[in-house]
């Protein structure tokens, strides 16, 4: 089994210094906060690209001229010393919170980035009520020039490939650089089913080079075997792999090849979509993207009431395996409220260590709480 340790405390991402061009950022600040030349933003999912960058798309970015919907970004180096440049504006991408398009998942296959951005029909009324903020409606769109234009564009959106809650919010497995270590020839995807304190987690996979074609993609619809799942490429028969009632937000999952297990990151708001009462971090790790997963770290109040953090990610360029130690940074969002200096990209130093302990393992179908 794995254990999980932070080394050092979180960083956030910085205010451009004496010298740094910040000529693209506007000074005048839509989400409250007059720091001239910070890069605002949240949800960040990223993959490692061909070219050896790890691209992200970072939702409601405010950078000045325009801080709704989502845009493209860059993060070069390895932390703490990473720059971050924007791409592309995705000026068409308009809408802030749920009344706009949002990013759940990227990955690079073959030197093409593909994006996975829901909430593409606009504002829905939440699935659950007054629980969760949105997270529907879900369709994947291309890159083949690393971020700088994309297909379908957002005028020739009619519908969305995922419709409904269901597979709201995708996020893509990544295995390596541009996928290079893929365990076999599909690309899989795990979403649960809302944004923020969604209740299950679901599974679906689909030819590496047929990403965009909804009709390719299957979904599990029985998981009797661990071993050999059943699979149906009928969204509405996906059933859940993971449930733990209002734990499982937008998740994140790699593999790491060299160890042949995956990492399943997920969080929890302590308040229903509030920004200032803090979150719960909950790291798994499984020998398969649907279990059984092994429930590696929990961490009760994850950082601190006024971060607020959420949406970790593990960038796989981050990470490396020394023996029984896996060494990396962790890359995670803060508060979105108002005044708040949080909003942006953070990271923090974290080891894990390959050992023979028990931990709590949790069933396919039901948490053990």
């Amino acid at each position: 089994m794995v254990s999980f340790e932070w080394v050092g405390d979180e960083s956030a991402y910085p205010t451009p210094g004496a010298g740094d061009d910040v000529a693209p950022v506007d000074p005048a600040s839509a989400h409250g906060v007059p720091a001239y030349g910070v890069r605002f933003g949240d949800t960040f999912p990223m993959t490692w690209a061909d070219d050896d960058e790890i691209y992200a798309s970072a939702g409601d970015p405010n950078w000045g001229a325009k801080w709704d919907g989502l845009d493209v970004e860059r993060f070069s180096g390895i932390p703490p010393h990473y720059t971050i440049t924007r791409v592309n504006a995705m000026p068409e991408c308009r809408g802030s919170g749920g009344g706009g398009p949002k990013p759940t998942g990227m990955i690079s296959v073959h030197g093409v980035l593909y994006l996975a951005v829901q909430n593409v029909l606009g504002k829905k009324p939440p699935a659950f009520g007054t629980r969760s903020q949105h997270g529907d409606d879900t369709t994947i769109i291309s890159s083949r020039d690393h971020g700088k234009t994309w297909t379908p564009a957002r005028a020739d959106i009619k519908a969305p490939m995922f419709p409904g809650h269901i597979f709201g919010g995708p996020a893509f497995v990544n295995s390596g650089r541009d996928n290079a270590g893929a365990p076999d020839k599909y690309v899989y995807a795990v979403s649960t089913d809302q944004w923020d304190n969604g209740s299950n987690l679901r599974v679906g996979r689909v030819p590496a080079n047929r990403i965009q074609d909804v009709g390719a993609w299957q979904w599990i619809s029985e998981l009797k075997s661990y071993k050999r799942p059943r699979w149906s490429s009928e969204l509405n028969r996906a059933t859940p792999v993971l449930t733990d009632d209002r734990r499982i937000s937008l998740p994140e999952m790699i593999y790491i090849g060299t160890i042949k297990r995956y990492l399943l990151l997920t969080w929890r708001l302590y308040k229903d979509f509030s920004n200032s009462d803090g979150t719960e971090l909950m790291i798994y790790a499984a020998p398969h993207p649907w279990g059984p997963f092994t429930l590696v770290h929990e961490e009760a109040m994850w950082e601190s009431k006024d971060m607020n953090p959420y949406c970790p990610r593990i960038p796989l360029k981050w990470l490396k395996v020394n023996g029984d130690e896996i060494d990396g940074w962790m890359q995670f969002s803060g508060s979105w409220r108002k005044t708040s200096t949080e909003y942006r990209s953070h990271v923090r130093e974290f080891r894990m260590k390959i050992a023979r302990t028990v931990t709590i393992t949790v069933d396919s179908a039901k948490s053990s709480r």
